[in-house]
């Protein structure tokens, strides 16, 4: 008897830490912080095939790395094809790494490649496999593959970050919010939501 009341209070002791734990949880991933108000007129495409949906993991102002960051954070599987969501000439890229991981040692180790725009903004798209920049000099249209995702850098698991700059640093007013172009119309995207390409 005295067994089965130390299983009873254990058990329950368990079921409240899990409860606490998954309530931090939920808080870590839906609080954010406040980003810039600068707001792109442009209408992106999602930079992924059309036809196909993934959800944005961490949007704007995520905690986990978005402090005051108007960035976002699309899960898909190491490998996928990403597109360019606006047309413009390769400015910088990097594909040599093959490490990532959630510890600050990985910060410097993300591939990328960045396109400048027509009006002087930045196309950033983060955390590309190792090798996996397609297009490395020229001109890119709106669309066309450039690269395929990867876990490189500061990262939880693998997944395309993707931010539009008018200045290539951190600080907030850097960032430009962008509406994109999906299956259910023009909009800004949310953290936990699944979004679909249309078809061209």
């Amino acid at each position: 008897m005295k067994a089965k009341t130390h299983s009873r209070k254990i058990i329950k002791l368990l079921l409240i830490i899990v409860s606490v734990l998954l309530i931090s949880l939920y808080l870590f991933l839906s609080i954010r912080t406040s980003v810039t108000n600068n707001l792109d007129k442009y209408e992106y495409a999602l930079p992924f095939m059309s036809g196909t949906k993934h959800k944005v993991v961490q949007g704007y102002g995520g905690l986990f790395s978005h402090n005051h960051i108007a960035a976002i954070d699309f899960e898909m599987p190491e490998g996928t094809p990403i597109y360019a969501a606006r047309e413009g000439n390769i400015y910088s890229y990097k594909d040599c790494y093959d490490e990532g991981g959630p510890f600050s040692k990985y910060k410097n180790k993300a591939n990328f490649i960045i396109i400048k725009h027509s009006d002087g903004s930045f196309g950033c798209y983060w955390h590309l496999k190792k090798n996996g920049v397609v297009i490395k000099h020229g001109f890119v249209s709106k669309g066309q593959q450039i690269g395929y995702s990867g876990a490189t850098g500061f990262v939880l698991k693998p997944h395309l970050h993707f931010s539009v700059k008018v200045k290539l640093n951190y600080e907030t007013n850097s960032f430009v919010r962008t509406k994109f172009k999906t299956s259910k119309g023009t909009m800004l995207l949310e953290s936990g939501e699944i979004y679909e390409k249309p078809a061209d």
